[in-house]
């Protein structure tokens, strides 16, 4: 890796290596796609309005996730009743927001990378930088 592309990957939570990864082991194209543009994302867009990868409108679960600053990500779940409480999760790095247990919102347990498998990724926006609209 060449000075420049190792400066460009300091301070982030993930690695080149690990997105090299997931894009050579993606089990569809929809998922390729994701980690090849949030890969691009993390390393040219910044999001310090908030980059709505998932609007809670856009699955059937009402899960938000939303990239913050570079490489920081909040999970939650828009609740339709007031009563019902849910507090957002934020993580340092999409891939461990992908190992996270989804059964706080869910009430299964299913990772969120299980989820978004399970959806082939349907319903990610990667248009929805606050940033740039």
């Amino acid at each position: 890796m060449r000075k420049r592309e190792k400066e460009e990957w300091e301070g982030l939570s993930d690695t080149p290596e690990e997105f090299e990864t997931a894009i050579k082991n993606a089990i569809s194209t929809n998922e390729q796609i994701f980690f090849d543009k949030l890969r691009f994302k993390i390393l040219h867009e910044t999001a310090a309005s908030n980059d709505v990868l998932m609007n809670e409108s856009d699955n059937e679960d009402g899960i938000f996730i939303l990239r913050v600053g570079t490489d920081d990500f909040l999970i939650g779940k828009n609740l339709s009743k007031p009563e019902e409480k849910s507090v957002p999760q934020e993580y340092a790095g999409i891939f461990l927001a992908l190992e996270q247990d989804m059964y706080r919102y869910l009430s299964r347990h299913i990772t969120l990378q299980g989820w978004l498998r399970e959806r082939d990724y349907m319903g990610i926006r990667y248009d929805a930088n606050n940033d740039y609209n």
